[in-house]
């Protein structure tokens, strides 16, 4: 028996390792095998499979040492067998027993397996895909060689794609947990935004990692391989799985945009009240300096009303006073009752209720549907009246319900 062990740098910058083993045994001789290998239940000298290669790339484990069962979750198994004659070709039976990896027979109607047309065309090739394990036999060295190669791509991006739909399950739960209560715009603006530009890097990182690779006839311009890639990719469901999550990343990025353009309209109504703000209060420094000026011009100029003689605070120049304070006091009134009527309207902002609250308040408001509070309703069960039997008058026919005495 020989061992191999490979490492392979996927696109989206993933170390990927695939352990190739030579052995002499039969298919079914191999199910065992192929158990342990899925759960990464082996070990090399007494060394587990996992810190072995994380040593081979320079990856040592600080402290304890690693357990084996680190990997990622997602694998798949590739077997590939000679095929000397048609009679050498396994059956469906061994087939289901391989990909399955269990000893028992099946229904061959409940069954997931994919059989590319191109991987079986000829009495001594076999083609057999099924989302864990795919079995190849009677193919050519380097059609076994692109089967890794295809193999490793589709692996990497299910695990890139995973990891694309957690991130994106983390940005919405962070998005739909936000505060009602928090009115700073500047520190929403701030979570819209970094949320908004984390969705922008994992919907290209969907593009490049998970959707690109799905297509394989670019680089390997061979029916067979690109059939058995499309056929893998099928049969793990990578390409449902993307279009999925793409759309729950556009479905994200609609509503934070949506939610920006609250957040905006909401500044902008804050910045028009600054600017009311800062008119009123150069009006009233406009009109003090105004009102001082009409006084003091008052007394500057050459007229019988001053009298030079006089004192500026003489009782004679009562009724100018009593004009400017009446300005003053009118620019006073004229400012608090503005004020006032913004703080009314700001209280008013604050208890309206938000889009935001709940999927059940926002259909309750908007279609007018009764929502129970359990806590609040009443423990006790109403009394239920069983409606009596109504008896025909006599002497008379029985009338339908609703027919008129």
């Amino acid at each position: 028996m020989a061992a191999t062990l490979w490492h392979f740098l996927h696109p989206s910058g993933q170390v990927l390792v695939a352990l190739t083993l030579d052995i002499p045994l039969s298919l079914v001789e191999c199910i065992p095998l192929m158990e342990d290998l899925y759960y990464a239940s082996i070990e090399c000298a007494g060394v587990p499979l996992e810190q072995l290669a994380g040593e081979r790339v320079g990856c040592r484990p600080e402290g304890a040492e690693v357990q084996a069962g680190g990997f990622l979750p997602e694998r798949h198994q590739l077997v590939f067998r000679s095929v000397s004659s048609p009679e050498d070709t396994p059956d469906h039976d061994t087939v289901q027993r391989v990909i399955y990896r269990t000893d028992l027979p099946y229904m061959p109607e409940h069954s997931s397996i994919l059989y590319p047309d191109e991987l079986n065309r000829r009495p001594t090739t076999v083609g057999a895909l099924g989302p864990y394990a795919s079995l190849i036999c009677g193919h050519q060295d380097y059609i076994e060689n692109c089967v890794l190669l295809s193999a490793v791509q589709a692996v990497g991006s299910a695990a890139r794609l995973r990891e694309i739909r957690e991130v994106a399950h983390a940005y919405g739960h962070r998005f739909r947990a936000r505060s009602d209560e928090d009115r700073d715009t500047h520190r929403r603006r701030t979570m819209l935004e970094s949320i908004s530009d984390g969705l922008s890097h994992l919907e290209l990182e969907l593009s490049y990692s998970v959707e690109t690779g799905g297509d394989i006839g670019t680089l390997v311009p061979a029916l067979r391989v690109e059939s058995f890639h499309n056929a893998l990719y099928s049969a793990m469901g990578l390409t449902e799985r993307s279009g999925v999550i793409g759309q729950m990343l556009s479905r994200l990025s609609n509503a934070i945009a949506a939610e920006l353009t609250s957040v905006q309209s909401a500044e902008q109504r804050a910045g028009d009240r600054r600017r009311i703000r800062t008119v009123v209060a150069v009006t009233f420094v406009t009109t003090v300096t105004g009102t001082l000026s009409l006084l003091f011009g008052f007394f500057g100029i050459n007229a019988q009303q001053v009298d030079q003689s006089q004192s500026m605070f003489d009782e004679r120049y009562i009724p100018i006073y009593a004009i400017t304070a009446l300005i003053l006091a009118c620019a006073m009134v004229i400012f608090g009752g503005m004020r006032l009527h913004e703080r009314w309207h700001e209280r008013q902002e604050r208890g309206h209720i938000r889009t935001w609250e709940t999927i059940h308040g926002l259909l309750a408001r908007e279609f007018g549907t009764v929502m129970l509070d359990p806590a609040r309703v009443a423990a006790s069960r109403p009394r239920t009246r069983v409606p009596g039997t109504r008896t025909p008058p006599p002497d008379e026919e029985p009338r339908p319900s609703g027919a008129p005495v």
